[in-house]
């Protein structure tokens, strides 16, 4: 495939914001290296952090073990890892902070970067308390409390909307330079079970993950993009677009609002900008987005270019399609476990039967997602039923294929005394297995190692139409053989948990190029 063909393909949207270029890009999986490179940049903040969020929790650890304390002063480990912090342009004062901080939580650095005189803004989606855990007020009063500007958002709060709609975008911005966009929040649910931090590995026993009872949570896995470059100014428009429209809504005094750039470019009816034919240029990206229609003065009709992205990648594909999601809904979800309460819905039927087309010309689809979803697992069965009835051969030709994370460990089986049954020898009557599912969170999909979204919408009608939603589309041949690499090498226990960061650090300090002698297909492994 050629560099002319991939930008002839039609693989952007039209309507939004306009494909921009990005030198700088690292795909960051779980939260353990997400939640790192956040803090590193919260702390070494200089003027502004904006943050929209799903949810919050402001005693969540964002930093954890080796990489907030490597060694005592002085050790050869903890000067690595303050040259480390050095090379990602803190100042003395910064590393001052990182060492003395007991707890590198969202509260204490937000509350840091703040005494600096830096602006932090979040935005929080307004839930229903009764239906949901997380309090958004509670949480909205202890950021004001450290001179946070927090907004709940709750723009959704009308008859005409979904009765579940979510404002579930998970972006940051930090000094208009650096962007983090994908699945990941910065928040514990139930009793820490649903904790986003975790390493690459999601070892059964963690110590740094014990929730607040000592039991071990659920491990996590999810994905994020950071970037630099153009790109960041439409993530950032994202942000002061919803800030804005909730301020209106409250009647806010005028130092609420967040001003224009003097040079904003206009992303209204945004044409596709493509670098020069056989020339080459920096990596392409486009913010796609979900705005339900009847929420925000800025999109009275909604928008639904992830929708679209989604549809247009599918059926542009020839090889295979590899998914990540939290769920895979034919049916609305409405808060009942019964797919037959459902309605079907009609983005998602044509969403599903377009892949149905894809499998039916050769394509290898294969989905990976989570065995115990919050909700709705159910409905994630009954919409894989039916992508099998559409193509009923698929999973014998071996076409389709779902799988699932998961993580074991062997203990010893004791007898009603507690006492050990083991007689120093291992067999299968006195050591038993453990299993405990890896929640499958993240929300990415590759084509033919050429088209890559990441971002906080689920495959379901909220994330098409229902929710605020925000992806990232890349299309870019060298940057998604990488990403299906990583997954797949995680996932098949390939490479371990140092080797697989180490490999992401130095991608995000790459300027990437657009090469015509990169644009090799290769076929999922």
């Amino acid at each position: 495939m050629s560099e002319q063909q991939t930008f002839s393909d039609n693989w952007w949207i039209e309507g939004d914001a306009p494909v921009r270029s990005a030198p700088r890009a690292a795909f960051l999986i779980d939260g353990r290296l997400t939640m790192l490179e956040m803090c590193v940049r919260f702390v070494g903040a200089k003027h502004s952090i904006s943050i929209a969020a799903w949810g919050l929790t402001p005693d969540l650890l964002l930093v954890r073990g080796k990489h907030h304390r490597a060694g005592p002063d002085g050790s050869p480990e903890q000067k690595t890892l303050l040259d480390w912090l050095c090379s990602k342009g803190m100042e003395k004062v910064d590393l001052l902070f990182w060492q003395r901080c007991q707890a590198l939580s969202v509260a204490n650095v937000l509350n840091y970067a703040v005494s600096k005189g830096v602006e932090v803004r979040v935005l929080l989606w307004d839930t229903y308390s009764l239906i949901f855990p997380t309090d958004a007020r509670k949480v909205h009063a202890a950021l004001e409390s450290l001179g946070v500007r927090c907004l709940l958002d709750d723009s959704h709060m009308s008859i005409l909307n979904h009765p579940a709609a979510a404002l579930h975008q998970k972006a940051v911005v930090v000094d208009s330079q650096f962007a983090f966009v994908g699945g990941i929040d910065m928040m514990t649910e139930g009793n820490g079970e649903y904790d986003r931090w975790d390493t690459k590995g999601h070892i059964f026993q963690n110590l740094l993950r014990l929730r607040s009872d000592g039991k071990m949570p659920h491990g996590w896995h999810d994905v994020h993009l950071k970037f630099e470059g153009p790109a960041v100014a439409d993530v950032e428009l994202n942000f002061r677009q919803r800030w804005n429209a909730v301020a209106q809504l409250h009647e806010l005094g005028k130092d609420w609002y967040l001003p224009e750039p003097p040079e904003q470019a206009n992303t209204t009816h945004a044409t596709i900008i493509r670098p020069p034919e056989h020339t080459v240029g920096e990596l392409r990206i486009q913010m796609t987005r979900t705005i339900p229609n009847r929420i925000y003065n800025f999109a009275p009709d909604g928008i639904a270019t992830i929708l679209e992205s989604y549809q247009r990648a599918f059926a542009n594909a020839r090889h295979f399609i590899y998914i990540e999601n939290q769920y895979f809904w034919r049916r609305t979800f409405l808060g009942l476990e019964n797919p037959a309460l459902g309605i079907p819905h009609a983005d998602m039927e044509k969403l599903i039967a377009t892949l149905a087309d894809a499998i039916g010309r050769g394509v290898v689809v294969t989905l990976l997602l989570p065995d115990n979803p919050n909700v709705g697992r159910e409905f994630t069965d009954e919409g894989l039923q039916y992508l099998w009835e559409l193509c009923p051969d698929a999973v014998m030709l071996g076409s389709l294929a779902a799988y699932t994370l998961g993580t074991f460990h062997e203990e010893p089986v004791q007898d009603e005394a507690g006492e050990t049954l083991s007689n120093g020898e291992r067999s299968p009557t006195n050591n038993r297995m453990r299993y405990r599912p890896i929640y499958v969170h993240g929300k990415v999909a590759l084509v033919d190692d050429m088209w890559i979204t990441v971002g906080s919408a689920n495959l379901n009608n909220r994330g098409m139409r229902d929710d605020a939603e925000l992806n990232m589309a890349i299309v870019h041949p060298r940057m998604a053989q990488a990403l299906r690499m990583l997954l797949m090498a995680e996932h098949l226990g390939l490479c371990d948990e140092d080797t697989l960061f180490r490999i992401i650090e130095v991608m995000g300090q790459v300027r990437l190029k657009y090469c015509r002698s990169n644009c090799m297909i290769h076929l999922p492994l």
